[in-house]
């Protein structure tokens, strides 16, 4: 599970790194590719054990960025619409 989930945050990465040149004319799919990387990365925090007060920050602003992502996405398809 913890490899599969690496390969994903990797192939997820390299998604959003496509999305910003090739997707220029769709913001939203450039916030929800960063909203995913940004829950896959907690996923992977809360699966490191024992957390330290590092990976406590690292899950914060991650999860503020993830919902910051997708309230973006969603007023970008509205926009879009």
């Amino acid at each position: 599970m913890g490899m599969f989930l690496l390969l994903l945050i990797i192939a997820t990465a390299i998604l959003v790194g496509i999305a910003s040149k090739k997707f220029y004319d769709k913001p939203y799919v450039l916030n929800f590719a960063i909203a995913l990387l940004m829950l896959l990365l907690v996923v992977q925090t809360l699966a490191m054990q024992p957390i330290s007060m590092m990976g406590y920050f690292a899950i914060a602003f991650c999860s503020i960025a993830f919902v910051t992502q997708l309230v973006l996405g969603m007023k970008n398809v509205r926009l879009q619409a």
